[in-house]
């Protein structure tokens, strides 16, 4: 989708950004970088968008306006699992600030993970990853479980990483790592504590590794567990100041 097409379809829809309200108790999410970039409950109902469902904003179009995911896949459909959205031609000025999208969905459920940056340049300084999701009905896992999880981190270069998550409902730990196959970059998210629909680093051991080679330690695992018995997962990974390491994740249960 080009800057001009959805920009377009935002302001057009300025009065029903008005009437649709910004809560939902049911979506959940979070952004690294909420400055630059929110996750929320959409406000457009224009085109292919709806109001009421997991949506994302950028700072360039308004922080106000949420567009849903769904309807932003509708019109530019996923390759190999992954839509992206006004990949440029050039950088950065062709797409005034909007930015880069790379995204997925999870399962069926309307649950979302992705990345944004600036350029088609991870390592830009902007690089941004968030998850958002609706956890209406969702209750927490029991026993143990695992997950076959999907992550994205420098799209552009990695491709979609794979893998798998353990969850320990009774111990309450999450353990686990998304890889490349192309290019062997893997982040591992160390052991992660498990609180009733909650996933919080219980303590900062996550890491970025490419071979033998580590590209980054001491990051941060936050998420949240969706569906009945938790059946599926979503959340971020950062790595403080490394933000081109900053993964997000999404996955069901086996």
């Amino acid at each position: 989708m080009s800057r001009s097409t959805f920009k377009t379809l935002i302001l057009a829809s300025v009065t029903a950004v008005a009437l649709a309200g910004v809560a939902h108790a049911g979506i959940v999410g979070e952004s690294t970088d909420p400055s630059v970039l929110q996750v929320g409950v959409s406000t457009i109902n224009a085109g292919p968008h709806t109001a009421g469902k997991s949506g994302v904003s950028v700072k360039s179009i308004g922080l106000s306006a949420f567009v849903d995911f769904q309807g932003l896949q509708a019109v530019s459909p996923s390759s190999g699992g992954v839509s992206t959205i006004n990949s440029p031609s050039t950088a950065p000025g062709s797409h005034n600030g909007m930015g880069v999208f790379n995204f997925a969905k999870v399962s069926t459920g309307d649950i979302w993970f992705g990345e944004w940056s600036d350029t088609a340049n991870a390592n830009d300084g902007t690089h941004t990853v968030y998850y958002v999701g609706d956890d209406t009905g969702a209750t927490a896992g029991t026993g143990t479980a695992s997950y076959t999880v999907k992550g994205l981190s420098d799209y552009a270069t990695n491709g979609i990483l794979e893998g798998t998550f353990n969850a320990d409902f009774t111990g309450s730990t999450l353990s686990g790592f998304v890889q490349s196959a192309s290019t062997g970059y893997k982040v591992d998210i160390g052991s992660v504590g498990i609180s009733g629909l909650n996933i919080a680093s219980t303590a900062a051991n996550a890491t970025a590794t490419q071979g033998a080679t580590t590209l980054a330690s001491g990051g941060e695992v936050s998420g949240k567990f969706f569906g009945a018995n938790a059946a599926a997962l979503a959340g971020v990974v950062t790595f403080g100041g490394n933000s081109v390491y900053d993964t997000a994740f999404g996955g069901t249960k086996n």
